[in-house]
């Protein structure tokens, strides 16, 4: 899913993008034309000195109605208003992270030992089947479809509704499913359901996938809608699941991982044309993570050490709406794989020098141990 495209830049989840002058179909990593879309970009994005917030209340001035200048927010479709950024009213969350650190809050606290915890909360357990497969990342040479078993710890969130695929996500362990706080703004537990095995939805059963319930979804307290601050949850199965080729856990990073200026891989089921449909088809493309000022430099809205950025310098790969909650992923000196991001949002998708913003695995080690081991 890469787009080459130049119009409004919409606040999304993002979907993987194709590049220029290929034809988008069904299965096809995105193509987005530049004349695809009429709208007036200025009516969709704020002048440099100004941001885009989600309700009028996030401003501290007040303005008639007709002179306030809309703007798309958040991970819909969903309008917000231009206000001067020294104008703007930080959420307490923001506040609290404002000098934010590579840690979040929460696993700082953690940390911190109890008299009923006397010892720190160590990171959740590896497995030995995490992150096996046979790819590497020489083997990616462009935006593709993937092969059915290729990433065995993709998680497809589907509404129970007309079964669509609203978010994607990794399997941690037999239980527990790694996604992205925003999923469930309008999804609860009773009308989700977590799908592991999934390759192609136009082939019934292929790979012999699995539907399972949800019985908990447990979004980080710190979650803030406003600011995309800790996008990060995880989502219990209402039984464990089973380890086969076409469903495996991934691996979770060190700590102390290295990726800056590294290349790694997103893969989704997210909308394949700007304003279309979402693949049929598991998607993949190699992207750099870049490094944490140049992602700073490129957005008005806040960036915090618990992000990363990733999508191609030239602009025209990226994750878009749909794969939202995905994982970004690493391959280690082993030859496994581990998660690395979580795909959170972006503005648009595949725009030159507007990278897609990830949650950051390695601040949250600590939560997600929490939160991820009462497997039975």
């Amino acid at each position: 899913m890469v787009i080459s495209k130049k119009t409004d830049a919409y606040l999304l989840p993002l979907c993987i993008l194709l590049i220029f002058g290929l034809h988008a179909t069904a299965g096809q990593l995105q193509v987005r034309t530049k004349h695809e879309k009429n709208r007036n970009k200025g009516d969709l994005i704020c002048r440099q000195d100004m941001e885009c917030v989600s309700r009028s209340e996030y401003c501290d001035i007040n303005l008639e109605p007709q002179n306030q200048q809309k703007c798309s927010f958040g991970n819909e479709l969903q309008m917000g208003y231009c206000c001067p950024i020294n104008k703007v009213i930080r959420s307490s969350t923001e506040r609290r992270i404002a000098n934010d650190d590579d840690e979040s809050i929460l696993d700082k606290i953690l940390n911190i030992p109890l008299p009923e915890r006397p010892e720190p909360i160590r990171p959740l357990p590896e497995e030995p089947e995490c992150g096996l497969n046979i790819k590497t990342l020489s083997n990616i040479l462009n935006v593709q479809n993937v092969k059915a078993n290729d990433w065995p710890w993709m998680a497809v969130f589907l509404e129970t509704t007309n079964y669509m695929n609203f978010c994607g996500g990794v399997l941690l362990n037999r239980r527990f499913v790694l996604t992205a706080a925003h999923c469930f703004k309008k999804y609860t537990k009773q009308d989700s359901v977590v799908r592991l095995g999934e390759y192609d939805f136009t082939i019934n059963n292929e790979t012999q996938y699995i539907d399972y319930r949800v019985t908990d979804i447990r979004l980080h307290p710190d979650y803030d809608h406003a600011t995309h601050a800790n996008d990060i949850a995880i989502v219990r199965l209402n039984k464990p699941t089973i380890y086969n080729s076409y469903i495996r856990p991934i691996c979770l990073p060190k700590t102390n991982m290295e990726v800056y200026k590294k290349n790694a891989v997103v893969a989704g089921w997210g909308r394949t044309i700007f304003g279309g449909q979402v693949s049929n088809v598991l998607q993949e493309v190699v992207i750099p993570i870049w490094e944490h000022d140049e992602c700073v430099s490129a957005f008005s809205q806040p960036i915090f050490k618990t992000n990363l950025c990733a999508a191609s310098y030239e602009g025209g790969k990226d994750s878009c709406l749909g794969d939202s909650g995905g994982p970004l992923l690493m391959q280690r000196h082993d030859g496994k794989w581990t998660n690395v991001g979580i795909v959170s949002w972006g503005i648009s998708c595949g725009e030159l020098g507007i990278p897609g913003v990830y949650t950051k695995v390695t601040s949250y080690l600590k939560w997600i141990a929490v939160n991820a081991q009462d497997v039975i």
